[in-house]
């Protein structure tokens, strides 16, 4: 199983939640996966060099990009024989431009499994957990991103970013869940809910130290310092008034 949504910190999360072996059967169904003919990983990485693109060691795998640092894939041994592992999200164009430009300039045939455009049709819906919790934050915080929310009378938040639909429900005291429809590139959208996700853990902790500092007040304690550590958590002294 490729590495690559690993890459995004909001698949640690869905791993937690999903539980192991459901995560890497919802990952694989992201994935396309071509066999090669590669015999070993010399071989693999002097072919992609001498055509002139990259092979990055990354976590037991080898990460190339297509075009430019938006869009890559990896490459994985299976069953004794080199993959090329690739999004259902990548350009169906850039894919097979690559597989034909290392074929010609290795001038010999590499990609031996098949790889067929239709396996990369969208699917209408993808729904996936998140670590959201607070509506009324999670409404701040699209906003703060500059996307007007549509929040329904059964509490679901909507929105629009870039084309894609995204819809966050949630059942009970539960965190919701977010549905993704007409993604151009789920892992673009996957980028971008895990920015959602570090700027909505900043607003609960700004509320909960406003909240701390209006306590304090109330139980005639005064802030004596407050200091912002590496990891952007803050130490407050106080001290209590005589």
């Amino acid at each position: 199983m490729s590495v690559s949504l690993a890459l995004i910190p909001i698949a640690l999360t869905l791993r937690a939640v999903m539980g192991k072996d459901q995560f890497h059967n919802w990952v694989d169904s992201m994935q396309v996966k071509v066999e090669t003919s590669f015999e070993n990983e010399q071989d693999l990485l002097q072919t992609l060099q001498s055509a002139g693109y990259d092979a990055q060691e990354f976590g037991g795998s080898i990460k190339t990009h297509l075009n430019g640092e938006n869009q890559f894939f990896f490459w994985e041994r299976i069953d004794g024989k080199w993959h090329a592992i690739f999004e259902k999200g990548n350009s169906e164009k850039d894919i097979q431009q690559f597989m034909q430009d290392l074929e010609h300039h290795s001038q010999r045939k590499i990609f031996t499994g098949e790889y067929t455009p239709t396996v990369l049709e969208k699917e209408p819906a993808h729904v996936f957990p998140t670590n959201f919790r607070d509506g009324n934050i999670l409404t701040r915080t699209l906003k703060e991103f500059g996307v007007n929310t549509i929040q329904g009378n059964n509490g679901d938040i909507s929105c629009t970013v870039q084309g894609t639909h995204l819809t966050f429900r949630q059942n009970g005291e539960s965190p919701f869940s977010v549905e993704i429809k007409n993604a151009p590139s789920l892992q673009d959208i996957y980028m971008y809910i895990s920015d959602v996700d570090d700027e909505y853990k900043r607003c609960v902790q700004a509320l909960v130290y406003e909240k701390l500092k209006q306590r304090a007040a109330e139980k005639n304690l005064s802030v004596e310092s407050e200091e912002v550590l590496e990891d952007n958590s803050i130490v407050i002294t106080l001290n209590i008034q005589g």
